[in-house]
C-alpha cells in the first residue's frame, strides 16, 4: 500500500531540507543581507549621515566588545562577544538588548538572538558565525538595567 503524502507537508520537508543544507555548506547565521548592506550603502552617502549612539544614561550598564576586532579586517564568518556590566546595585535587563545596524538603524536583535547556538545571559552575548557581505559595518549595542536606565556602544569592523 502506497501513503500519498501531502503537497503541504513535502513543502515543509523541502524548506527544511534547505535550511539544513544552508546551514550545512555556510555555517552560522546570515545577520545581513546584500540588499540590505546595499541599502545601508546608499543611506551613508547621503548628506549629513552619521551613526551616533545617544548619550549614556548616569551609571547605566556597560557594554564591551570582546570580539570582533575593530582594529583590522576580519575573515567571514564574523564571530561577535559582548560582556554587560551593570553598576553596583542593580542588574541587566536581558529582554531590553537591543542591536542596530548601521545608518538605517535596521533592528537585527531578533536575527541575532533566534540564531542557532547564540548564547545571552545578563553578563553577556556570544554569537558565532555571522554573514555579512564584504565590507564596512557598525552595529549599535544598546541595553538597560532594572532601573531603566540605559547604555549604548557602537561597534564597528570590515570584513574582507
Amino acid at each position: 500500500m502506497r501513503t500519498k503524502i501531502p503537497l503541504l507537508v513535502m513543502g515543509a520537508m523541502a524548506w527544511v531540507a534547505a535550511a539544513i543544507a544552508s546551514a550545512a555548506a555556510g555555517g552560522g547565521f546570515e545577520l545581513l543581507s546584500e540588499k540590505e548592506y546595499r541599502s545601508e550603502l546608499t543611506a551613508r552617502s547621503l548628506p549629513g549621515a552619521a551613526l551616533v549612539p545617544r548619550a549614556a544614561d548616569l551609571n547605566a550598564p556597560s557594554i564591551t566588545v570582546v570580539t570582533p576586532d575593530s582594529h583590522a579586517p576580519i575573515q567571514p564568518p564574523v564571530d561577535i562577544e559582548l560582556r554587560f556590566k551593570p553598576a553596583a546595585g542593580a542588574s541587566v535587563n536581558i529582554g531590553s538588548l537591543k542591536i542596530l545596524y548601521g545608518f538605517l538603524k535596521l533592528d537585527i536583535t531578533q536575527r541575532i538572538l533566534q540564531a542557532p547556538g547564540v548564547q545571552v545571559t545578563a553578563s553577556g552575548l556570544t554569537a558565532k558565525g555571522a554573514r555579512l557581505p564584504s565590507g564596512s559595518h557598525k552595529l549599535l549595542i544598546e541595553v538597560s538595567d532594572n532601573l531603566g536606565r540605559a547604555g549604548s556602544q557602537l561597534l564597528e569592523f570590515t570584513v574582507k
